[in-house]
């Protein structure tokens, strides 16, 4: 690691600052209905949480975040640290992290997020906020949809077959337009390419990762759900009018919308989905994983025809528009290995 950049990690971990400290009790909230999945995940009671099976870099990255969070008292005050990651060099390593813990258990990081300063009076901000931060930064140094933050951000990358497709409604959406469909989908898993620990489906299987004990052929299987109107390039909040479902997009069918026949049961998928935390009941914290969208006009679903290509039109990862399988995965780990190494 470059010495200006190490000064600037210490730095960050030995700005201890004194204050009133900040701290957020977990709202108890519980949708009326129950949309596609709400699997319960038992909450954290310690932070930072730390595993031995972690790698050094997702480590490093809860003990980073828990020391800002503690010594950083204000977000303008993050925004100052934060200008300074202005290159590739200064932002790599950051983004090393962030990939890191998100590939280790997106449930822990989401848990993390959200809970850590309901734990510790001693945190000034919830850890969402350096991620958010760190985001932007990602945004404004490598551009937005960049395919290197879309792999960082992204909780799970994976090789599925559809099993099936069910239709439910979405349960945290606003008023007017209530409740709007969303699609329920159960898939098996054929290959991991990024995640570890991955929530199990609902509907039974294995649960899936290099860090259990039962091989990945014992067909592993998962849930996703997503809207029909989600758009796939339009980001959270960015919309015009009234009626809006839980993501912020407005409800009406649109050139850039999922629709309801993006996967389709004994069809094959490459998937980049996101742990959404669904809500918090005092006893058990809810999730659900939806496909990424914002960056790829594809929604970060990308599916794999008859010949075994996986079928990419906008040619988003500049790997070609149809690509043979092991060639798209080989490409995808290249580029993963652009952020990991060091």
């Amino acid at each position: 690691m470059k010495p200006y950049l190490s000064l600037l990690l210490v730095g960050l971990l030995l700005l201890l600052c004194v204050g009133t400290s900040y701290s957020q009790r977990r709202i108890d909230t519980i949708p009326t209905s129950q949309g596609c999945y709400r699997q319960p995940v038992t909450p954290i009671s310690a932070i930072p949480t730390l595993h031995t099976d972690m790698s050094l870099d997702c480590m490093l990255g809860y003990i980073y975040a828990d020391s800002l969070c503690r010594s950083i008292q204000t977000r303008s005050e993050l925004d100052s640290f934060a200008n300074l990651i202005d290159s590739w060099d200064t932002l790599k390593p950051f983004m090393r992290f962030l990939y890191r813990m998100s590939e280790y258990d997106p449930d822990l990081l989401e848990e993390y997020c959200d809970a850590a300063a309901s734990l510790d009076t001693s945190y000034y901000l919830i850890p969402a906020v350096p991620r958010a931060v760190l985001e932007k930064r990602m945004n404004a140094v490598l551009g937005l949809r960049n395919k290197l933050n879309f792999l960082t951000l992204s909780s799970a990358i994976l090789h599925v077959r559809v099993d099936t497709v069910t239709m439910s409604y979405d349960s945290l959406a606003d008023y007017p337009k209530w409740p709007l469909p969303m699609v329920c989908v159960t898939a098996t898993v054929l290959d991991t390419i990024k995640g570890i620990h991955i929530r199990q489906s609902s509907d039974g299987g294995t649960v899936i990762g290099k860090g259990k004990t039962e091989p990945l052929a014992l067909a592993s299987v998962i849930n996703f759900s997503f809207s029909p109107y989600w758009q796939k390039l339009n980001p959270r909040g960015d919309f015009r009018g009234m009626g809006v479902d839980s993501l912020g997009n407005e409800y009406f069918p649109c050139d850039s919308c999922y629709t309801s026949s993006a996967v389709e049961a004994g069809k094959e998928y490459i998937v980049f989905l996101k742990d959404v935390l669904l809500d918090y009941n005092g006893t058990y914290s809810f999730y659900n994983f939806w496909p990424l969208p914002y960056y790829s006009p594809e929604g970060g679903i990308f599916a794999i025809d008859i010949s075994g290509n996986v079928e990419e039109p906008s040619n988003y990862f500049g790997y070609g528009t149809s690509v043979p399988l092991a060639t798209f995965e080989t490409d995808l780990r290249n580029d993963i290995n652009t952020i990991v190494s060091h």
